[in-house]
């Protein structure tokens, strides 16, 4: 064990190391990633929480439930990303949901009933979460890939659709809607348009 300060536990001051955040749908509280760690900060008065305190793994991307209950987040603390499902206050450990893929996972967005969460990984593929039981169904997949755009996807009011751009074989994108009853995807725009 030599002198290696670096290495050592110790405080940072994280306000200049902000990547991600996400406000409360009531807007009283805003969620943060600072440093790969999840914290809640209020809009005024009251105390931070860090709701993940794991040093040693990657906490990211966290999005609020539309009723505000619950917070979303990727987390690699198993070695493999994992959607992490918490509470904001930080008392309850939060509930890890294996991903249907070991690849690097971004893009959530919760549906408007909270029930599931869409969510796009590196293979480009377009996922749902059920958050009630972690159950995976794929959406779709971008055969023609381009590394600077994403999905973009969106739930409908009544999150019974997603929404999402996507590359045609021509290279210009177009709009899908994914109907989740039918586990079906239909394209909306004609592709000879970049939509």
């Amino acid at each position: 064990s030599g002198d290696l300060p670096w290495a050592r536990v110790q405080f940072k001051k994280v306000a200049s190391m902000i990547r991600n955040s996400s406000l409360s749908p009531t807007g009283v509280r805003a969620a943060f990633e600072a440093r790969g760690e999840i914290f809640t900060v209020p809009a005024e008065k009251g105390d931070y929480r860090n709701l993940t305190q794991t040093p040693g793994a990657h906490d990211r991307n966290p999005v609020w439930s539309p009723d505000g209950a619950q917070l979303a987040w990727l987390s690699d603390a198993s070695g493999e990303y994992q959607l992490m499902i918490g509470d904001p206050l930080g008392v309850n450990a939060a509930r890890a949901i294996k991903l249907p893929s070991s690849a690097f996972f971004s893009g959530l967005a919760w549906s408007p009933d909270g029930t599931q969460i869409a969510v796009q990984d590196s293979h480009k593929s377009l996922w749902t979460v059920a958050v009630a039981t972690g159950a995976a169904t794929k959406v779709d997949t971008d055969t023609h890939p381009d590394p600077f755009r994403q999905y973009d996807a969106t739930w409908s009011p009544d999150s019974r659709w997603l929404a999402y751009s996507k590359n045609l074989p021509s290279r210009l994108r177009a709009i899908f809607v994914y109907s989740v009853a039918d586990k079906k995807s239909h394209q909306i725009t004609d592709g000879l348009a970049d939509s």
